[in-house]
């Protein structure tokens, strides 16, 4: 570090982060997180009294301790040094410090969680809609069917376009984390949901007389639905379902396997279902014991035998 560096010139600098972080462009959201995980860094450094701006290793594990006294929680902690280092790499890639001194911080040990699903109940009250009678209503089911159909992640399911539909194969061609491809099949009854949703999207596209669209799901103007979108609408289903609370889309995904698993499907095939690179990945889910693993898609799949 160069000394002779105050309190006073770190604020500087964490104003100039911020001003270069808008110019890239990132989300508002992560802005103002941003800036409230830096501004804990200078209330932090006015109270240890860094008259000279030497920050080392050392110091900067003094205050990631600081923040597991203040009893925060590992993963508000995480969050907080994932913008520490970032700030200090912005720093050093700069050249404003000669050393980076938070290259070796770590995050605090993060608790196992084991993932949150739905139980077959749930997931049928959930799923179990009245007929659509328009497009929001179709979409909605949709989207729903082929979450818990298919085990897709969401950032999946709204990247899908048309021409990933084989619907001769009730499968889908999803392409997953690391821009890796795979297939997925889906029941018959998801691919009755999805043909009901098919005409109501051709029906907004001639009523509204907009441009055609690769994508599979669309929101009102046309455009490709968002992740953001889907949660939004899986709260309101929850809701109306009067299923419990606080469960995300991916928790679907959860349920997925984990209904799977129940009933005997072979963990390695989920693996390839859920596109995992790891087994240990989908072991997450075997704390809820198994018997035999030898079944078929179409056997495990609790929709698939409605």
């Amino acid at each position: 570090m160069v000394a002779g560096k105050g309190v006073a010139t770190l604020s500087g600098e964490v104003r100039a982060f911020h001003l270069e972080q808008r110019a890239r462009g990132v989300s508002p959201h992560t802005a103002r997180a941003q800036q409230g995980d830096l501004e804990k860094l200078l209330e932090h450094a006015a109270r240890a009294r860094w008259d000279a701006w030497d920050v080392t290793p050392r110091t900067l594990r003094g205050f990631a301790l600081e923040l597991g006294d203040r009893g925060l929680d590992p993963a508000s902690q995480a969050r907080i040094l994932s913008t520490i280092r970032g700030f200090f790499k912005w720093l050093w890639e700069t050249r404003r410090i000669e050393k980076n001194p938070a290259s070796g911080l770590r995050n605090p040990k993060q608790p196992k969680r084991l993932p949150a699903f739905l139980t077959e109940g749930e997931s049928r009250a959930l799923l179990d809609l009245p007929p659509s009678a328009d497009f929001p209503s179709a979409r909605l089911a949709c989207l729903l069917e082929l979450l818990y159909a298919s085990g897709l992640r969401v950032s999946e399911l709204v990247g899908l376009d048309l021409q990933d539909i084989l619907s001769d194969q009730r499968t889908l061609r999803v392409l997953g984390k690391g821009r890796k491809e795979r297939l997925v099949p889906y029941h018959l009854q998801a691919a009755e949901v999805l043909e009901a949703y098919l005409g109501f999207r051709s029906g907004l596209l001639v009523a509204k007389a907009l441009p055609p669209s690769p994508a599979l799901f669309l929101n009102l103007r046309g455009g490709r639905l968002t992740p953001t979108s889907v949660r939004a609408m899986l709260r309101g289903a929850l809701e109306a379902a009067a299923v419990r609370s606080r469960v995300s889309p991916h928790a679907l995904r959860h349920s997925f396997a984990t209904h799977l698993l129940n009933r005997g499907m072979d963990l390695r095939a989920i693996q390839e279902l859920l596109g995992h690179a790891s087994l240990s990945t989908t072991q997450r889910y075997t704390h809820l014991g198994l018997e035999e693993l030898a079944r078929t898609y179409e056997k495990a799949h609790p929709r698939a035998k409605s």
